[in-house]
């Protein structure tokens, strides 16, 4: 016996819909506390996934004993980093941190006694006799000190909320778990979505926003990683102090186009200036140029050397839309929505562009609106390409 259901009506759509997007609002407020959690725990299990699917094809590990087998070491990695690692990273943050507010917060007197010297740049003289630097000083210092104030309590919570921590790391390595244990079902999910009708959109839409997710949380992340320890080395050859905090900064500020990694290069040469000693017996003033001039050689080389071959033009956003993103995405998120703030900024540009050409009745992919003219390669087979060469060679 066949049994026919019939199609509910546009009002009946228009009901269910508005009650599922304020149910769904509802959850949000309830919940926003965890969102950051699951947020990262999905971000954890997509870099998990390609580790998982190695050892299921070239071992004889199936899917789950690779899975339990990744989150284990991933475990043991965590407690191991947990202890001394993470803790001298975090006194290295809250040292520097309090070095600079005191630097800053004598910054009017420091002002005050270069304005009577003569200073020595190789073969040139000069002097800051006749210019009055104390009330940009001042400005500098009302400007910098309430930030640099949040960010002491920040890390000062983080060292004293280590239980708490623990149970949010647990959290999301559990959920993490769950999410890879189950990738197939989602991905089979995600890709069994359908509209009829639009599903050549839909298809078109979820090889986009593949594309975009896959190489930011993997490109982006790695370009972060490499920038990171590249800066905490240079910091340490050119003999700063708190050079593991300056590392940790400076990997950070590529998540922020030109202002991030201009800060991160300030705050060293900040640093530099004021420590007791220098760099093969450098001038203070010497020291601080020379590591500005450094810092700008590695953000620049990563930016042309690196960056398009590891991120290629998955995003292809101007820097400022990154920069407006980043901010919009911390101040509702804190530091998961500064992490996702590109990503999502070219995800709504992308949804944006459909919606519009839909909504005025134009072709939504002619012209592309997705910046699909190649396929983008994913992290590293630069690497791998130069490798097959040299061998054939």
């Amino acid at each position: 016996m066949t049994s026919t259901s019939p199609p509910w009506s546009s009002g009946a759509k228009l009901v269910v819909s508005l009650v599922a997007l304020v149910l769904i609002g509802a959850l949000i407020l309830r919940f926003h506390s965890i969102i950051p959690l699951l947020v990262t725990a999905a971000i954890l299990a997509f870099l998990m996934v390609p580790i998982v699917r190695l050892l299921a094809e070239r071992s004889p590990l199936s899917w789950a004993m690779g899975a339990h087998l990744v989150f284990l070491l991933l475990l043991i990695l965590v407690i191991a980093a947990s202890t001394a690692t993470s803790l001298a990273a975090i006194q290295q943050l809250q040292a520097l941190v309090l070095t600079i507010q005191r630097i800053l917060f004598e910054l009017p007197q420091t002002v005050e006694l270069w304005s009577a010297q003569s200073y020595t740049l190789g073969p040139w003289t000069f002097s800051l006799a006749g210019v009055d630097l104390a009330p940009f000083a001042e400005q500098a210092l009302r400007s910098i000190q309430p930030l640099l104030g949040e960010v002491s309590g920040v890390l000062r919570s983080l060292a004293t909320v280590a239980i708490e921590s623990v149970a949010q790391a647990l959290f999301v390595l559990v959920v993490a778990y769950f999410l890879t244990l189950d990738y197939h079902r989602i991905r089979n999910a995600w890709q069994g979505f359908r509209v009829p009708g639009h599903e050549e959109d839909i298809a078109r839409l979820r090889q986009s926003l593949g594309r975009i997710w896959h190489s930011f949380l993997r490109g982006q992340l790695l370009i972060v990683l490499i920038t990171g320890v590249l800066t905490g080395f240079l910091m340490t050859f050119l003999g700063v102090r708190f050079s593991v905090g300056l590392g940790i900064l400076g990997g950070l500020a590529k998540f922020v186009p030109i202002v991030g990694p201009f800060t991160a290069g300030l705050l060293a040469a900040l640093v530099a200036l004021f420590q007791p000693d220098h760099l093969a017996g450098l001038s203070p003033l010497s020291h601080s140029l020379l590591i500005v001039v450094a810092v700008v050689v590695l953000d620049q080389s990563i930016d042309y050397l690196l960056l398009p071959r590891i991120m290629g033009a998955s995003l292809n956003l101007h820097p400022i839309i990154i920069l407006v993103g980043a901010i919009i995405g911390a101040s509702l998120a804190g530091i998961i929505g500064l992490l996702l703030s590109a990503p999502a900024m070219a995800t709504i540009i992308l949804l944006s562009r459909y919606t519009y050409r839909k909504m005025v009745d134009l072709p939504p992919w002619e012209p592309p609106i997705d910046g699909q003219i190649k396929p983008v390669e994913p992290p590293l087979a630069w690497l791998r390409r130069w490798r097959r060469t040299r061998a054939v060679e």
